[in-house]
């Protein structure tokens, strides 16, 4: 291991909800950086399994404070213990770790997509062997996480209570500005405003670059004026880099960018969705100021893969294509459903959404929006987040209610129950897609058997 790579080697880190996405990519840095990891966590997953797999010592069941750590991770929904380990939050602690290795961050940021916006610039900075905190199951990544031996880390930058002013980022990359986390930012917009400008501006040692959509650039541009050691560069349609989408096929878009008028180059993102032209539009501009050829990122391109619940495929057969996805707000379940017309035009669309939060109730008139261009919707129970400050317990039936008024067939339906769909659907096969939060996974699990059951031509799953 090359010595940028040992400051912290042999430090003790311990990592409360080690199985969660947050905190997972951050134990992997720890872990690659040779420190000694250990864990805890009320349940097993997946991210515990492969921590286990790599010789760390998980504890389940429970969330300890062992003493005899210097550093413990964890989320601010735990409460904090006098004495012991130094505390920090899961981003404190990457920009600590990343400082002390000589990491240079690119923070994204934005409401909704950022997983997959950093995924997407992690693979076009391929030539620069980057780093990555990313709170997403990412091909090639563990859990999400590396420290690799290049200068540049892709850092994906939470604005929820402000947990992104821990990092100092050099790059920004912001990539949209929606209605989210309520609890905190408030109704609207302005919150998140506000927060983000101030992410951009406040810094003893703000970014040098923000590469932001055209839409985000004009919300922030009263808050970011007079800013003048900000550089901000725009992507768009009337912007400083210039989008043209020259086609889109079920198995990807292909774009050019150009700079003010002159043509940089021409990319394809292998996956469906225009969505992700602006995703990778902003990745491909930075690593263009990294340096990286358009030869060598659109190579890196080629190789992209989605997260996992990213359009995931769970079973595709002559009849019957399932998809899941965590697509938990209005924009997210509309850019999904574009991208699976896109993937396949021809058969009949069907959603079933189960967009239910603990904290914040749902904008049902927006969902019915965003889920119109579905042929078919169904709409899951509450259930469990019909909690105090969380949604109305017949939230179900109203969204299915205001999507009929759409125009698009909706139900509501309990996993065992009917799976209703319209005798016209199209001969040519059905895509299921089931959205939403990860909490609903055990419920989508179960659907997806179901819909197999009834609707598959083959009961194997797709590999």
């Amino acid at each position: 291991m090359p010595d940028t790579l040992r400051p912290l080697t042999g430090r003790h880190a311990h990592f409360n909800g080690l199985g969660g996405k947050g905190i997972a990519p951050a134990a992997v840095l720890a872990h690659q950086a040779g420190m000694r990891v250990t864990g805890d966590d009320l349940a097993d997953n997946h991210r515990t399994t492969a921590f286990a797999a790599e010789g760390i010592n998980v504890t389940l069941g429970t969330n300890t404070a062992p003493p005899h750590a210097e550093y413990l991770v964890a989320t601010g929904a735990l409460p904090h213990q006098p004495g012991g380990p130094r505390r920090m939050a899961r981003l404190e602690f990457v920009q600590h770790l990343l400082a002390a290795h000589d990491k240079k961050p690119i923070a994204v940021a934005g409401s909704l997509g950022k997983s997959t916006a950093a995924a997407l610039l992690h693979r076009v900075l391929t030539p620069l062997a980057p780093s990555a905190y990313i709170g997403a199951d990412v091909p090639g990544l563990l859990c999400g996480g590396q420290l690799a031996a290049g200068e540049w880390a892709v850092v994906e930058a939470c604005e929820y209570q402000g947990a992104y002013r821990a990092l100092v980022p050099e790059i920004v990359i912001a990539l949209n500005l929606v209605q989210n986390h309520e609890d905190d930012f408030g109704p609207g917009t302005a919150g998140f405003e506000r927060s983000l400008a101030g992410f951009l501006t406040d810094p003893p040692t703000p970014p040098r670059l923000a590469v932001l959509p055209e839409d985000v650039a004009a919300l922030l541009a009263p808050r970011l004026a007079g800013h003048r050691s900000l550089r901000v560069e725009t992507v768009g349609e009337d912007a400083d880099w210039t989008i043209d989408i020259t086609t889109a096929d079920p198995t990807g878009t292909t774009f050019r960018l150009a700079q003010h008028g002159t043509h940089a180059g021409s990319w394809t993102v292998p996956a469906p969705g225009r969505h992700l032209v602006t995703a990778a539009a902003c990745a491909l501009v930075t690593s263009l100021h990294l340096g990286v050829t358009p030869a060598d990122s659109a190579e890196a391109l080629a190789g992209f893969r989605l997260p996992r619940r990213r359009m995931s495929t769970m079973h595709h057969d002559a009849r019957l294509v399932l998809i899941d996805d965590n697509a938990r707000q209005p924009g997210q379940a509309a850019a999904l459903l574009q991208a699976l017309r896109q993937a396949h035009p021809d058969r009949h669309l069907a959603i079933a959404v189960a967009p239910w939060g603990r904290k914040n109730q749902r904008d049902l008139a927006a969902w019915a929006l965003g889920l119109s261009e579905a042929d078919t919707v169904w709409v899951l129970p509450v259930g469990g987040t019909a909690v105090s400050g969380g949604e109305a317990p017949n939230a179900d039936t109203r969204l299915a209610e205001l999507i009929r008024l759409e125009g698009t067939a909706a139900y509501t339906v309990h996993p065992g129950g009917d799976l209703p769909l319209p005798p016209d659907r199209h001969a040519d096969g059905l895509v299921v897609a089931t959205a939403g939060y990860d909490a609903s996974l055990t419920t989508f699990s179960v659907l997806h058997d179901q819909t197999i059951a009834a609707f598959g031509a083959n009961p194997a799953p797709a590999a």
